[in-house]
């Protein structure tokens, strides 16, 4: 079943709706993905910035507790390890006035002896004889000597033990103020949670990323960057403090996603709305742009069956009012050579040849708009290029008013027709001129070459994807000899004894008056043993051989 054909006006519909529609759409997508991107960057780098800012003023905290707690190891050796409260309570205060609590700074003996203690109550896990081996007794014995970070049963200790040798000779504690640390990530617009190691919650500002013993989530602690827990989406980061803790930032990215989904589906909505409107504006103006292209055909359609009173009025553009004005002078071409033809009749040679050419370049201009609006249907940028080319073969077969032009000029105008045949079947068609340098100033019937290769075409495409055709020219004994072959489908002998047939004859009698015209153009224009002659064989090609007389130009 052959493929529909649409119209030109179909043609140049699409084409509207084609960039119009499809150039918006790419850039809406390009901002869609830029616009999440950056929001992804953005959102991991406020993150880690927040993260990072929260680390250091815990950071920071912790290193003024660790050396007050070293401050007050070196008071306590100072004094030989009794307990100066005075200086201990000023130590306290100096170094925690700023946080507004001053937390509960412990000091006690190897026997659990509370010695010191800032407020009035001492934890069971620093005093009870069941703890020796354990929690924060557990820290100081391992570390001998160091200022240890733990975290046990809720409370942040800062913890170290004053040893002489392996003695130990007294117990510093302090058990910060957890109001404080909370002050670090109070202001966080994001959940915040610090863990010691194992996960242990000491701070957070949400209950939703923990378990009901106190640990973070497994999948939070497990993992950093996009994060998928009970169907929700979250982004997490985190930071390892030096003292062991562990800092955690976490987004919850859903809200943000179906933010998201509102802004595509309002996107669409409008991309939806311009799509609509675009629709109905391109029908509109796909009528108005092609409206000539419908008065040019039917005004050829006028001239094939030889009215000759039409007239072309095209204002619209400036390349279809240029076809338009070469057609109307085309016709008062034609009319007037008509008009000379029947003065001239006493010289039949010159009035057949005027003939001959009033007959030919109707048909030629009318099959060459014929492969545009053809083309137009398939690519209105190309179309637009055959016209400026159709246009350049109106100007040489109209205005140019000699018989005979120099092989040069012929070659330069062929050029227009290539370029239309090259549009039409782009790779399908390919073509080869070899023409002699030395016979380039040499005269010739105007249009001798093109009416070849259009035949070329013609006979040659015939059921063959792809048709390649040389056209050469040389001098031999004071004679021009061209000659058009093509690798095409042939003609087959009953069709080609006719043409031979026809081209003996002094009128044309059959419808292959492209090559009739050119031979008896010939015939008529110079005497002698000149004119065409073909051959050709089916499925293998054709070759065309036009022989003339040398002739230069002045």
């Amino acid at each position: 079943m052959a493929k529909e054909v649409r119209s030109f006006q179909e043609n140049i519909r699409r084409t509207f709706i084609r960039f119009s529609i499809v150039p918006v759409a790419a850039i809406v997508m390009a901002a869609l993905v830029l616009f999440i991107f950056s929001w992804l960057t953005f959102m991991a780098s406020s993150n880690e910035q927040e993260n990072k800012a929260a680390s250091e003023e815990i950071t920071q905290k912790l290193d003024v507790y660790c050396n007050m707690v070293d401050k007050t190891a070196d008071a306590l050796k100072k004094e030989e390890y009794s307990v100066p409260a005075n200086d201990l309570f000023k130590i306290l205060y100096e170094d925690t006035n700023e946080y507004g609590d001053i937390g509960n700074l412990i000091v006690l003996s190897p026997s659990k002896e509370a010695l010191f203690t800032s407020k009035d109550h001492v934890p069971v896990f620093l005093t009870g004889s069941e703890y020796s081996n354990w929690g924060i007794w557990n820290v100081i014995n391992k570390y001998k000597g160091q200022t240890k970070v733990t975290l046990y049963s809720g409370n942040l200790c800062v913890s170290k033990g004053v040893y002489e040798g392996d003695k130990l000779q007294i117990a510093i504690v302090y058990i910060i103020p957890k109001e404080v640390m909370s002050e670090a990530i109070s202001s966080q617009n994001r959940y915040v949670l610090i863990t010691d190691k194992h996960g242990w919650v000491y701070a957070s500002n949400t209950r939703g990323l923990q378990d009901e013993f106190g640990q973070i989530d497994a999948t939070i602690s497990s993992e950093v960057g996009f994060i998928k827990r009970d169907g929700n989406l979250f982004y997490s980061y985190r930071t390892v403090l030096d003292k062991g803790l562990i800092v955690y930032t976490v987004n919850d990215v859903n809200r943000s996603v179906h933010m998201i989904w509102l802004i595509v589906v309002i996107i669409a909505l409008i991309f939806f709305a311009i799509a609509l409107i675009s629709v109905k504006s391109t029908a509109i103006s796909s009528v108005k742009y092609t409206r000539d292209i419908k008065k040019i055909e039917d005004a050829f359609e006028e001239v094939q069956k030889g009215k000759l009173d039409v007239k072309l009025d095209i204002n619209s553009s400036k390349e279809f009012q240029i076809i338009g004005d070469d057609f109307n002078a085309m016709l008062e071409g034609l009319k007037e050579q008509i008009g000379r033809n029947k003065e001239l009749a006493e010289n039949v040679a010159f009035s057949q040849v005027k003939q001959l050419e009033s007959q030919f370049n109707p048909h030629f201009i009318f099959n060459t708009l014929d492969n545009i609006r053809f083309m137009a249907r398939i690519d209105a940028v190309a179309a637009d290029k055959m016209i400026v080319s159709l246009s350049g073969l109106l100007r040489y077969s109209i205005k140019e008013v000699r018989e005979e032009v120099t092989v040069k000029e012929d070659l330069d105008h062929l050029q227009y027709y290539l370029n239309i045949l090259q549009i039409r079947f782009n790779k399908r068609f390919a073509y080869n001129i070899e023409v002699q340098d030395d016979i380039m100033d040499c005269l010739i019937p105007k249009l001798l070459i093109q009416p070849l290769l259009e035949n070329a075409v013609k006979y040659g495409f015939n059921g063959q994807e792809k048709l390649t055709v040389s056209i050469r020219g040389y001098q031999m004994q004071e004679k021009l000899i061209f000659i058009c072959e093509d690798d095409g489908a042939g003609i087959d002998e009953e069709l080609l004894e006719e043409i031979r047939t026809n081209l003996k004859e002094d009128r044309n009698t059959s419808s292959h008056y492209g090559l009739y015209n050119i031979h008896r153009r010939i015939s008529l224009m110079y005497n002698g043993d000149f004119g065409l002659d073909i051959s050709s064989k089916k499925d293998e090609g054709t070759l065309v051989r036009i022989t003339i007389p040398k002739k230069m130009s002045e």
